[in-house]
């Protein structure tokens, strides 16, 4: 029994034959693509449940076939996996905000990959249920964006959105922003039943987006693993970081109450939190795809939450020294070690809150 048709595009015959033989082996239809042009009118022709895609190739890179995706009505909600061999911190970011789901890097780590589309399938096959169950019930979801579930209210009111922003023109900008990651979610997703995943998320959301309202933060990215949010811009508040950092520590231990709470009710999650949080100059511009609209940030500060994020373990905030210098005795920031930032070539140190 086939478990899911997954298209490949990468422009390297041996990387489709090595993908196409371990991918067939565990019960997946493959169909192949060499370059872009090709994979977009593959998938016009017969959507596919999961797309894997290169992002170094000739002509169309990766980042172009994935905006291409997005910006089709048809398949703007198809999940899109994308690798690369580069700097997986800083590419990363270009896919995620090209719209890709997940990021993987070469060379590739078998087990993650099938977890991650193991993960992504079971996610999309979620929206479709709920989606079903919500059209039975008579009900609208107005929210409904690329988690593929549905958003709290709380949340649609702290989305940056158009009006915020000149979408003409890009601006420099201070803004702290905050990344935070919930891990393992995979592993819940594929472990556990739709009922229960709708329900843990949406008290995550509601939980999250109470606290960004109440700090004057703006959501830049929102996922079902993954929230990026920015102070200071589009609205310019009096104490971004010391607001970034409280958000950071309220969420942290109201996390630990839910998982609590999810332990009485029976529920059974591997879920934990690590945040990142970091301040600096940003260009920012407001960019819409179609109907959409995407609040891009380019600069050292993204980077640099991101990999604070990553850094941190289980339950800790790391922030930057910069945070760091404004909160003093507010939060009390310890440092901690050093991190490298592989795009930037920095060393720079990480402080605990």
């Amino acid at each position: 029994m086939k478990l899911g048709t997954i298209l490949i595009v990468d422009d390297t015959p041996e990387n489709i034959d090595l993908l196409k033989a371990v991918l067939e082996s565990h019960s997946y239809e493959i169909k192949t693509a060499s370059s872009g042009l090709q994979a977009l009118a593959s998938i016009k022709e017969s959507i596919p449940d999961l797309v894997v895609l290169d992002v170094m190739m000739p002509e169309m890179s990766g980042y172009e076939v994935c905006q291409a995706i997005r910006q089709d009505p048809t398949t703007m909600l198809l999940p899109v996996v994308m690798l690369s061999a580069l700097d997986p911190a800083l590419e990363k970011v270009k896919g995620l905000e090209a719209g890709a789901d997940d990021f993987l890097g070469k060379p590739l780590n078998q087990a993650e990959l099938f977890a991650r589309i193991d993960s992504l399938l079971r996610i999309s096959n979620i929206r479709k249920e709920l989606e079903q169950k919500v059209a039975l019930q008579g009900n609208e979801i107005e929210n409904l964006n690329n988690l593929k579930l549905s958003l709290s209210p709380e949340i649609s009111d702290i989305m940056v959105d158009e009006n915020q922003v000149n979408t003409e023109e890009s601006h420099r900008s201070e803004v702290t922003m905050v990344v935070i990651e919930l891990h393992n979610f995979g592993q819940f997703v594929t472990g556990s039943q739709t009922e229960e995943v709708a329900i843990i998320l949406s008290e995550v959301h509601q939980v999250l987006g109470k606290l960004i309202g109440q700090f004057f933060g703006k959501v830049q990215r929102f996922s079902c693993d993954e929230f990026v949010i920015l102070f200071n811009d589009p609205t310019p508040i009096d104490n971004p970081m010391l607001n970034a950092a409280s958000l950071a520590k309220r969420f942290n231990t109201a996390f630990t109450n839910l998982k609590m709470r999810w332990a009485q009710k029976g529920y059974s999650e591997p879920l934990f939190l690590s945040i990142g949080i970091a301040t600096g100059y940003a260009t920012l511009k407001m960019t819409k795809i179609q109907d959409k609209e995407f609040y891009t940030v380019l600069g050292d500060v993204r980077e640099f939450a991101l990999k604070l994020c990553h850094e941190a373990e289980a339950g800790e905030v790391l922030i930057d020294a910069r945070t760091a210098s404004k909160l003093k005795t507010d939060l009390a920031p310890v440092r901690q070690r050093s991190v490298f930032l592989g795009g930037s070539q920095k060393i720079v140190d990480a402080f605990k809150i």
